[in-house]
């Protein structure tokens, strides 16, 4: 576990130390994050969901496990967030949003991927397929809700559309299910252009935590950190072995996904929404920085109390 981890931590601890020490510029990391996020990264997905073995991988059980617990969680610290967290009620669904949406490509993918094998990518790939729609879309409803404004669903598709890695997603799950094979020059320059995208987006993530700010009501900003790395992933595990009873791997796999730090995209969507942006920022940083703490731990239970 130590040997699979010790290198996403370096790489995005080695992004921090390169821009705290001036030795890259904040334009630079910009640069970056435009050309990986925009271009590589999208490539990275397109290519792997197209050319994935998707038949028999995933089941009804798996997508509601996942989806059920996100969405449950979503609403419950929506409705309670004004009551327990002292939050407006227009902030509550931006707070809420901090507290379960996961950076599951940046983190969680790379994670697994070091710790099973490049193969569980495609699955990955699958769950997370309408995760940030549904958690986007939501965060805009109920905000919509509180401030009494309608919800611009053409607005909302039109963002969803033009977001370059759900265009990797959805395009690469369309070569796939109609069959359309990749021709092998087009698949070699792909995955050779792509060959660096994680490992630029650990880079990146290092980064951004030197940019952004631990600022605003910290009680809020741990109380947000806490239902995401703790209470999230404990959910996960109760109704994916309870409930659906699933392989120790799927487990493990949907428990690191929402064991997650906060994405950073949150933070594109608090700023959309005008609403908690110091408190999703503070967010990002601590869930990622304890997060380095809670991933370990939680393989560390499931591998060797859980599972058999």
């Amino acid at each position: 576990m130590f040997s699979s981890l010790f290198p996403l931590v370096i790489v995005a601890l080695l992004g921090y130390v390169a821009l705290r020490s001036h030795y890259v510029s904040a334009q630079t990391i910009g640069d970056l994050s435009k050309i990986t996020f925009s271009l590589l990264f999208p490539l990275f997905l397109f290519i792997n969901i197209a050319q994935a073995d998707l038949s028999g991988i995933i089941s009804y059980s798996v997508f509601l496990t996942f989806y059920a617990v996100v969405i449950s969680t979503f609403i419950i610290t929506t409705l309670l967030a004004p009551r327990l967290f002292k939050i407006q009620s227009a902030g509550s669904a931006v707070f809420a949003l901090g507290s379960t949406y996961s950076n599951t490509i940046i983190v969680g993918l790379p994670v697994l991927i070091s710790l099973l094998s490049p193969s569980v990518a495609a699955l990955v790939f699958l769950i997370i397929s309408f995760h940030s729609a549904v958690l986007f879309g939501a965060t805009s409803i109920f905000s919509s809700f509180a401030t009494g404004n309608s919800f611009q669903f053409r607005r909302f598709c039109k963002g969803l559309l033009k977001n370059p890695l759900l265009i990797g997603i959805y395009s690469g799950l369309m070569v796939n299910m109609l069959g359309i094979d990749v021709p092998g020059f087009i698949a070699s320059t792909l995955h050779l252009i792509t060959q660096g995208a994680l490992a630029l987006a650990l880079f990146i993530l290092g980064a951004n935590l030197y940019q952004y700010r631990l600022a605003g009501n910290y009680q809020q900003i741990i109380s947000a950190t806490i239902i995401k790395l703790i209470v999230l992933p404990l959910a996960v595990l109760l109704v994916a072995r309870l409930g659906f009873h699933l392989s120790d791997e799927i487990t493990l796999i949907l428990v690191v996904l929402t064991a997650c730090p906060t994405g950073v995209n949150a933070y594109i969507v608090a700023c959309q929404q005008n609403s908690g942006q110091s408190l999703v920022a503070g967010t990002v940083i601590l869930s990622t920085l304890m997060s380095v703490v809670t991933i370990p731990l939680w393989i560390y239970v499931l591998q060797t109390h859980l599972f058999s």
